[in-house]
Parts: C-alpha cells; sequence; structure tokens
C-alpha cells in the first residue's frame, strides 16, 4: 500500500517521487523507503527520468529514528538489519535505476536527505540550500551516507562534511561538487522542468546507455572504458534501424 508520506507519479515517460511529509522536514522513515525502492526497482522499459522531488520548504532534514531505546540491548545484528539495512537498500535502488535520477533540492538536505542529493545523477539545487551531515554531534559515525557519497563525492568533501559537521551553502556544495548546478530559489521548478524536458527529448535506450556508462566505467580500465563506450554507443545507435 502506497504511504501518504511519499507520492509515485507516472507521467508518460516521466516517474516523480515526491516526499510528501513537509510538517517534519520530510524525514525519511522505512515505510517511505519500501515505498521508493518499489517505485524505481519496477520501472518498465518507456521510463526515461525519475525526479525526487519534496513538498515544504525543506528538501529532506534527515531520517525518522529508527534506534531502540537504551535499555532494550540490542544485539549488533538487530541494529544492522533495523538501522542500517533500510536506508542502503534505498541508495543501492537509486545507484542502479537504469535511467538518469534528478533531485530537486531546497532548503535544507540533512544525513539521509544529503545523501539523496549526492547519490542521484544530477542534483539541481536551489541558491537557499543547506548540506550537511550532522550525524557525529551525536557521536554516530555516519557510514551509511558515506556509503551514498563515496564514488560520486570527492572524498576530502564526504571527510570534511563528516568530521567538521560543517553546514554547506549551495554555493558551497557546487564547488565540493556534491551537486551539480545551482539556481535561484524563485526559479528552481522552471530550471527543473527545463532540464527534464531536455532529457526526455531523448530516447530511452540512449539515456539508458549515459547511464550505464556512468556507472560502470569508472571501475573499469582506460582500456575497457573505452570498449564499453563503443559497445554502448553501437548498441543505441543501432536501435535507431
Amino acid at each position: 500500500m502506497p504511504t501518504p508520506f511519499v507520492a509515485i507519479n507516472r507521467d508518460g515517460p516521466l516517474v516523480d517521487v515526491m516526499l510528501d511529509c513537509p510538517d517534519n522536514g520530510n524525514l525519511i522513515d522505512s515505510a517511505m523507503s519500501e515505498a521508493i525502492i518499489e517505485a524505481v526497482t519496477t520501472l518498465d522499459d518507456d521510463v526515461k527520468v525519475v525526479r525526487i522531488l519534496s513538498s515544504g520548504p525543506d528538501f529532506c532534514k534527515g531520517r525518522q529514528s529508527p534506534m531502540p531505546p537504551k535499555d532494550a540491548k540490542p544485539s549488533a545484528e538487530m541494529l544492522r538489519r533495523v538501522v542500517a539495512a533500510p536506508p542502503l537498500a534505498l541508495y543501492d535502488a537509486l545507484k542502479a535505476v537504469r535511467v538518469p535520477v534528478v533531485s530537486v533540492v531546497r532548503g535544507e538536505a540533512l544525513g539521509v536527505g544529503c545523501a539523496l542529493a549526492g547519490v542521484c545523477d544530477v542534483a539541481l539545487a536551489a541558491d537557499d540550500a543547506v548540506f550537511q551531515i550532522p550525524e557525529m554531534e551525536r557521536d554516530i559515525p555516519p557510514t551509511l551516507v558515506m556509503s551514498a557519497l563515496i564514488g560520486r563525492v570527492p572524498v576530502k568533501t564526504v571527510a570534511h562534511m563528516v568530521l567538521s559537521r560543517l553546514r554547506l551553502s549551495a554555493a558551497q556544495a557546487l564547488q565540493a561538487g556534491l551537486v551539480s548546478r545551482v539556481v535561484p530559489a524563485a526559479s528552481l521548478d522552471a530550471e527543473a522542468e527545463a532540464l527534464t524536458q531536455t532529457l526526455l527529448g531523448c530516447s530511452a535506450v540512449t539515456l539508458r546507455a549515459v547511464k550505464q556508462f556512468l556507472h560502470l566505467a569508472p571501475e573499469m580500465s582506460a582500456t575497457g572504458a573505452s570498449g564499453f563506450a563503443a559497445h554502448l554507443a553501437a548498441t543505441a545507435l543501432s536501435a535507431r534501424f
């Protein structure tokens, strides 16, 4: 059953995932994670773009804490299953989407919210957006968030955000490689729509080829990446005949 706190909307080749609990800053809970995973892992071949959006002033201020009470004395296995596994599954599902995933970020993107922005292929941010990984303020190692960002954001950027807990402005996040582009807050929706329409103007097979190369090529040797590029280009072009 759909959760009332995330809305999934299909409009032809576009799938929108709307974080929709603005009263608490769009904090992610397990039901929301499951709904997003279900949506992005069941896409058909006609889908070209997935967008991660939010209602209210903030993109996502973190996660609803799944931590058991202190007197529960949970085992490490239980903590792995209840605390660690859900967000990791969400990040992995978004990374594995076969088409470009675009996040549209306004307001605060904290913890999981920062990870969601970073894990997307393109992150478009309003100039008033703020990014932070604050977990170490509670003496919690944010390795789950870090796992979403490593390989997509420079290691020194991740280390500095985690260890300093500093809040990055949108301009600083752009300079640090966390977001793709910064636009005035008043024009964020229009800019996001323009980018979306640009992407939708391409064929699904071309977009999937680009996404596959972005996902796999960084782990390949230079020779392997060149061969893979030739294979993807030939496959995409052959679909036109």
